[in-house]
């Protein structure tokens, strides 16, 4: 399985922390699946845009559907063949009403036709696994400010844990805990501890509190650090080196991540 990060920012690196601030969320998983629409529609190369063929959107926060009205623009070709967006019924509700409602943008939903859509929804429900592109991906609920399903990606030889968005969570442990396999996992801490009550109100995590989620699983896999609030980069990498917690490593945009 390979899992790239798409940069979601231009210029030079971060002279505080060295590293390319991330201000939107999309995974490309084996070229043709995205988990998240916030920068794949801003990927300069056109022909890897063209490759996608489902987006699955974990929540409706604007860093992960930002770009997605442009994906689906920049990839339609008239014909029976069209991107699919997979979201919980509540998430795709919000996409048509909220974002393609003729506004904001055309609306890609109603102008859609059995013939010639410029889309295709799929409804996903938490804790049933769908299988596309040759992955098996399952979806569960994490606790979030909003209603968010982290997403469990299974390809055969490898299996790699999405959280999404999330604060202190219990399913998502408890599914990977009883899982055979489990590779690495993608999670998010937004805040430095010193806003541990911020990260608390908002769904994030900080620090202290991620090192009490890695505690909750009891196996060794892969930790990526993802989702730092780019003006607290710097700070959150020291509390997480501070950690020491094995296996850990920050999220390098842009990079091919390759599982097992």
């Amino acid at each position: 399985m390979r899992v790239e990060l798409l940069p979601s920012s231009v210029g030079p690196k971060s002279s505080e922390s060295g590293d390319s601030p991330q201000f939107l969320v999309s995974y490309l998983v084996n070229d043709s699946v995205v988990i998240d629409g916030g920068a794949i529609g801003l990927l300069a190369d056109l022909d890897r845009q063209r490759k996608v063929r489902h987006v699955f959107v974990t929540h409706e926060h604007i860093d992960h559907i930002a770009s997605l009205p442009i994906l689906l623009e920049n990839v339609y070709e008239r014909g029976p063949n069209c991107v699919e967006i997979l979201a919980a019924a509540d998430v795709l509700d919000f996409l048509h009403h909220d974002i393609f409602n003729g506004r904001v943008w055309p609306d890609f939903f109603d102008l859609s036709t059995a013939t010639d859509p410029f889309l295709k929804a799929t409804p996903l429900q938490a804790g049933a696994s769908i299988e596309r592109a040759g992955l098996t991906i399952t979806p569960l609920r994490v606790d979030h400010c909003v209603d968010t399903l982290g997403l469990v990606v299974d390809d055969g030889d490898a299996v790699v844990a999405f959280p999404s968005d999330t604060g202190p969570t219990s399913m998502l442990w408890e599914h990977l805990n009883a899982a055979p396999r489990l590779d690495a996992v993608f999670l998010e801490v937004s805040f430095p501890n010193a806003l541990h009550g911020l990260a608390c109100e908002t769904g994030h995590h900080c620090p202290a509190t991620f090192a009490a989620e890695v505690a909750k699983l009891t196996r060794p896999v892969r930790w990526i650090v993802v989702h730092r609030k780019a003006r607290f980069a710097a700070e959150i990498r020291q509390e997480l080196k501070a950690l020491a917690i094995p296996g850990l490593e920050l999220v390098e945009e842009g990079r091919g991540y390759e599982f097992p």
